[in-house]
């Protein structure tokens, strides 16, 4: 790239003071990481409905419905003290290490190791049965958690029951439960929200749909969090995606246009993630990464999916560049913008969460986009060089040139993007990962790296690559020559 280009695409870069980057970035990632951390609290539930399931498939349906009573309450508890910010969790007795369903307390509170409630459930038709298994003495003390639509009439046969002699046999049990009757657990101002029989009940003819149900309605809560902190990520996707066809053109002149187009899909990356737009969208990669999918702001779709559109959209792009119907611009803006609607997704979710600078994280954005760029672009030119050689077409020498240039390329990116990567908390956890990852690009099929890269999103959603500033500050004091732009048209 020229003197005058490069100078213009750095003024582009920095048009936004940092500080207001800082800032953007911020506001979005606390906006989504709450609403982030309660999706998936209804992910990590799905093993434990998983095996309610298969547990109590043989018994009848009221029955299955009293445990699946408690897993409906902990996971509302939990998913409302992850959109609060809380550390305190409700634990299912029952699905413990070494828990027991015959446990006295069915649900345990617990915050930081230590037990700060309990809770006895009671799911019945019957409203006397109820109100007198909430009076055994071994549940003294306990919030005692019934049905939303029974609570009212439980609490009036105890207020009956406590209106009679006060030195009556049991009447100091009865006292206690009425006075820890509740249709929630509560623990502060964290609340879970009452469930009526009948719903459970039909919620227990078929548990792991309706925890499926629970997943969608926390990643829409999710989704509308992230469009309330980041309104412009959908059109910032747009836009960067337009902005890598775009540069790509402009960089086809200058250099081979398989270079271009996954320089211009870094670079473009990188920008992305500079402008804050697309930090709102972090939480949703990380539930797409678990779940497998792209967000809906991306076009939604399958991970893998995504992968092989990208790369017969290149093989098609390649093919017209052989037979001369498109030059080496239009070749480098289709690649691109291919390139860039398949990787951007895990990139920006990969690194959104990390205690670093925001330039950095353009930089590691840009880097990590330009190898699956690079994966996507060289899997769709193999593609094409073999169906060129198989119809014997003219143009397999200029193939042959972008394959290599971009094998080359890619490789530059990964040792950069490698270096980059910070020397403590992600030399131990995140990179180990990413190695793997890698290994996949190199290989002959892009969609796995892709898969590998999501799954690593999702293993380390939320976990900052540096745990502290003065992590990022010990990076940072290190001897080495570390460079923060990975684009080899610079």
């Amino acid at each position: 790239m020229n003197a005058d280009a490069s100078a213009g695409e750095g003024n582009a870069a920095s048009a936004a003071p940092p500080a207001a980057l800082v800032v953007a970035w911020l506001a979005a990632d606390a906006a989504t990481r709450r609403f982030a951390a309660a999706t998936m609290e209804a992910l990590d539930t799905r093993e434990t409905v998983q095996r309610l399931a298969r547990r109590y498939a043989a018994v009848g349906n009221a029955q299955r419905a009293g445990h699946l009573f408690e897993v409906e309450h902990a996971l509302s508890f939990n998913q409302a003290a992850a959109r609060a910010g809380a550390g305190v969790r409700a634990v299912v007795s029952e699905w413990t290490a070494g828990g027991s369903h015959t446990a006295a307390a069915d649900i345990l509170l617990i915050d930081r190791a230590r037990t700060v409630g309990q809770v006895q459930a009671k799911l019945m038709t019957s409203v006397p049965g109820t109100a007198h298994q909430l009076r055994r003495p071994h549940y003294t003390g306990m919030t005692r958690l019934v049905a939303g639509d029974k609570v009212a009439a439980v609490e009036r046969l105890l207020d009956k029951r406590l209106s009679m002699n006060p030195d009556g046999i049991g009447f100091a049990a009865y006292a206690d439960a009425h006075a820890h009757l509740s249709d929630s657990i509560r623990y502060g101002d964290i609340v879970s929200q009452p469930v009526d029989l009948s719903d459970v009940h039909r919620h227990a003819t078929d548990p792991e749909r309706w925890v499926r149900g629970q997943v969608r309605r926390s990643a829409g809560q999710e989704a509308a969090a992230a469009a309330a902190a980041a309104t412009a990520a959908g059109a910032a996707v747009a836009a960067a995606i337009t902005a890598a066809g775009q540069l790509g053109r402009v960089r086809a002149g200058e250099t081979s246009p398989a270079q271009a187009a996954l320089t211009a899909a870094s670079a473009a990356a990188r920008g992305a993630a500079l402008s804050g737009s697309l930090a709102g969208l972090a939480s949703l990669v990380r539930t797409a990464g678990r779940a497998g999918q792209l967000p809906a702001a991306f076009g939604g779709g399958d991970l893998a999916s995504a992968t092989a559109t990208a790369a017969l959209s290149v093989a098609e792009a390649a093919l017209r560049l052989a037979q001369g119907r498109i030059d080496g611009g239009e070749f480098a803006a289709r690649s691109a913008e291919a390139a860039l609607n398949a990787s951007l997704t895990w990139a920006c979710g990969a690194v959104a969460q990390s205690v670093i600078p925001v330039p950095v994280v353009g930089a590691l954005v840009g880097g990590l986009v330009g190898q699956a760029a690079g994966t996507v672009i060289i899997q769709g030119l193999q593609a094409a060089l073999a169906i060129a050689r198989g119809t014997r077409s003219t143009g397999t020498d200029t193939l042959e040139h972008e394959l290599l240039t971009a094998s080359l390329t890619t490789g530059l990116l990964t040792a950069a993007t490698t270096a980059l990567g910070p020397r403590t908390h992600a030399r131990t956890t995140v990179l180990p990962g990413l190695s793997a990852a890698r290994a996949h690009l190199t290989g002959s099929d892009p969609a796995r790296a892709l898969t590998s890269l999501a799954a690593l999103t999702a293993d380390h959603a939320g976990v900052p690559l540096h745990l502290t500033p003065e992590e990022f500050d010990a990076w940072m004091a290190t001897p080495d020559d570390i460079p923060l732009t990975l684009d080899p048209n610079w």
